[in-house]
């Protein structure tokens, strides 16, 4: 066997380059960097709305930092990936000494890289999507309810993702014998097909995906608050649909690599999407905490009064005078009208979204508060002519 030779002979009309081969290391790279900054900054953002803002630290904050830790484990093999042979190299441009260990070669081999990636992987989206269905149960089941349609959506959704995660990743420690063969096919042992499982995972993470999605909309649309607010609100839990994008895209991708024999190729979008995927969990999970965030900053109330001083700009105090003429009346009107902004949004309470239940459930509704005060002053005066003045008795 020639380490030094092509992975596989290159097609027809090409010419293996194996040294410098062409890639998309600058593609892949902007790609990681951006998805870690994404994850990192809404895994920041719950843990302050949840951790400082609103001072609880349950079971959702545990499994994300679990999660959090765990993205990492997946995404340090990505950046490896980069040395050898790197992103979208096709398999005929690869040497195979940069594929498989050698006795000269200290660094984990590139298909070990890929397998630490899948396992932290099906660790990750587990985490997750439980962290979040817990919440939502928090959020829209009532304890009087535990067994609605909806808590019990969540239990299978999560039970899924425990059973699937668990049973995925011991398969994957499991399809070679020995394990090593996993990763240096130059070891003697046998192996299964890894293409059924890689389906099936991605399958069941866009099915999940799906149900997430659909599950909380029922409940949304039956809220007692104005259909603005309900628009709001299935906005704000419809954010699933990036991750629908996500698995969808990644299930595409998965079906061309099992079929591809230029698999080291094709292995880069998988990583892309699955990288995504991850994100779009993070993202979900973030996105109830938001509007305290912004609440507690003091944004909204700053927009509002900034606009509140606009419009009072607009409508300067109104002074209107009439002078009578011999005997007339002076009157002086002044109008000023002053707004008394609420905090707290009608119907759901946005700024309590990650804190509180009570304005999800049925029945809940908070009337906004609109304060208008009219002063009006008005003063009488009456006209004093020569004619009526009484006479002293100093005439000429």
């Amino acid at each position: 066997m020639d380490l030094n030779g092509p992975a596989i002979p290159a097609p027809p009309g090409e010419v293996s380059i194996l040294d410098n081969p062409p890639n998309s290391n600058g593609l892949a790279l902007g790609v990681q960097i951006f998805t870690c900054v994404v994850a990192t900054l809404c895994f920041a953002l719950r843990i302050y709305g949840r951790v400082l803002l609103v001072k609880k630290f349950q079971a959702e904050e545990i499994l994300a930092i679990l999660a959090y830790g765990c993205y990492w484990g997946a995404i340090i093999p990505t950046l490896e990936m980069l040395k050898y042979p790197g992103y979208l190299v096709h398999a005929w441009n690869v040497r195979l000494k940069d594929v498989i260990p050698t006795t000269y070669k200290t660094d984990m081999p590139h298909m070990q890289w890929v397998f630490i990636f899948g396992v932290f992987y099906s660790l990750v989206l587990p985490l997750l999507k439980v962290a979040i269905m817990i919440e939502w149960v928090r959020l829209f089941v009532p304890s009087s309810k535990t067994k609605s349609f909806f808590f019990w959506g969540a239990a299978v959704i999560s039970v899924i993702q425990v059973g699937a995660g668990i049973a995925i990743i011991i398969s994957l420690n499991l399809q070679c014998t020995p394990h090593q063969r996993i990763w240096d096919f130059t070891v003697p042992g046998t192996c299964w097909n890894l293409y059924t499982l890689q389906v099936i995972s991605a399958s069941i993470q866009l099915a999940s995906d799906i149900a997430m999605f659909c599950l909380p909309q029922q409940i949304i649309w039956t809220l007692q608050m104005t259909w603005q607010k309900r628009l709001g609100v299935a906005a704000i839990f419809g954010m699933g649909v990036l991750a629908i994008v996500a698995a969808s895209f990644r299930v595409d991708v998965t079906v061309k690599h099992g079929n591809s024999p230029d698999s080291i190729y094709t292995l880069g979008p998988i990583v892309f999407w699955a990288s995504a995927e991850m994100t779009c969990g993070f993202f979900i999970l973030c996105v109830p905490c938001i509007p305290k965030i912004i609440q507690e900053a003091g944004i909204i109330p700053a927009i509002k009064k900034g606009t509140g001083m606009l419009h009072s700009g607009g409508r300067s105090n109104q002074v209107s005078s009439g002078y009578g003429r011999g005997g007339g009346t002076t009157k002086t009107s002044v109008s000023a009208n002053k707004d008394y902004y609420q905090l707290e949004e009608e119907g759901m309470n946005m700024k309590n979204l990650s804190e509180s239940t009570e304005h999800l459930h049925h029945g809940s509704h908070a009337p906004a508060i609109t304060r208008t005060t009219r002063v009006t002053v008005t003063n009488d005066s009456r006209s004093v002519s020569d004619s009526d003045s009484k006479n002293d008795g100093w005439g000429h």
